[in-house]
């Protein structure tokens, strides 16, 4: 295993200098890989971690006008992180000639045939840290610079969605647009709505970075109607700070559907599909 490197850190209230800074620094090459083989199809480096992922579409082809980069949720019952596989394949599948989709594994998870993406889940709980999505855009940056794509769209469920959220603020312009579904988007209002408040908390809160974001970035806001885990509430809010800041947002809630199923609603894919051709 290479080196550890540090990762950016910072916070939406830093100085107007140390901003400039830190976009200057945003895409610039990470230090040594520690992916033993980083294939950017099956591996890839993310800060001094490596992550498991999985390709559908033609890599390796002509630079595919759209690449879909996907975050799975916090997978709390310990089961495989592969939430978010059978949406990549629809994606690579209906988008437009030659579109990419690349399922991740997030930091410290696994998928279903063993592989597991080196990091800190942190009990598959409060793992949105500012480490943690910092890893994760630098695998996003390397993916975007391998596969030369016109447009790059992120799309994260639950946990994944907060991290996606995030990354649009602290890693501005390195995705057009995203789709967030079932956002824990404000994570103290959310800690509340559970009951857990009083506990310690180190993750990222998505309604803080709103205003780092570009104005002419593109944010579906999807939840299920009986989402009882990450109420629908939540991506109101969102979806109104988003909107107040004159960013092009879309909110959907989906009647009858909850908080796990709303993954695998055909309302997502189409949501994606319409953001990665731009419209």
């Amino acid at each position: 295993m290479a080196k550890a490197c540090a990762t950016r850190r910072g916070n939406p209230r830093v100085s107007r200098a140390a901003g400039l800074l830190l976009a200057a620094l945003a895409f610039r090459p990470a230090c040594a890989a520690p992916c033993a083989a980083p294939d950017q199809v099956t591996r890839v480096t993310g800060g001094a971690e490596c992550l498991i992922a999985r390709t559908y579409g033609k890599a390796g082809g002509p630079p595919p006008r759209t690449l879909y980069v996907l975050l799975h949720g916090n997978h709390t019952s310990g089961s495989p992180a592969t939430s978010q596989y059978r949406v990549a394949e629809a994606l690579a599948a209906q988008g437009a000639p030659g579109a990419v989709a690349v399922a991740l594994i997030r930091p410290g998870y696994n998928d279903d045939t063993g592989n597991s993406s080196s990091g800190n889940a942190a009990g598959r709980a409060d793992n949105f840290t500012a480490a943690n999505i910092d890893i994760v855009a630098d695998a996003v940056a390397r993916l975007k610079d391998f596969h030369k794509a016109d447009r790059l769209v992120l799309l994260g469920h639950s946990g994944g969605a907060a991290m996606a959220a995030v990354m649009l603020g602290r890693h501005a312009g390195l995705a057009d647009a995203a789709v967030l579904v079932a956002c824990p988007c404000n994570v103290p209002a959310w800690r509340a709505m559970s009951g857990r408040s009083g506990t310690p908390w180190t993750s990222e809160s998505a309604i803080d970075w709103v205003a780092r974001i570009p104005a002419q970035a593109r944010v579906a806001v999807m939840v299920g109607e009986r989402d009882a885990v990450t109420p629908p509430a939540l991506s109101r809010e969102y979806a109104k700070a988003l909107r107040q800041r004159g960013i092009a947002a879309e909110l959907a809630v989906l009647e009858g559907i909850d908080h796990v199923s709303v993954i695998g609603s055909p309302q997502v894919v189409r949501e994606a599909l319409r953001l990665g051709q731009g419209e």
